[in-house]
């Protein structure tokens, strides 16, 4: 960038820092200690779809992959 644009832009963030905005617009209409407002309910939502796994015992291999294969037994791969 050229030295008059920057002058320019720094001139103008420093305006704008200057400029003062007014309590009431910068706060929210209701104030969260106000007890007439009361309390939002809250429902609980898991992230997550756990299933809980117990440990197994070996087995054989072969087996488990011609049962989870697309092909299926008849292939014969």
């Amino acid at each position: 960038m050229n030295i008059p644009v920057c002058a320019a832009l720094g001139a103008s963030l420093a305006l704008a820092g200057c400029n003062a905005v007014p309590p009431e617009a910068a706060l929210p209409a209701f104030s969260p200690a106000d007890p007439a407002y009361g309390i939002t309910n809250t429902h609980y939502h898991p992230v997550v779809n756990y299933v809980h796994r117990e440990p197994t015992d070996p087995q054989n291999w072969r087996r488990l992959n011609d049962n989870l294969s697309p092909a299926g037994k008849e292939a014969g791969s």
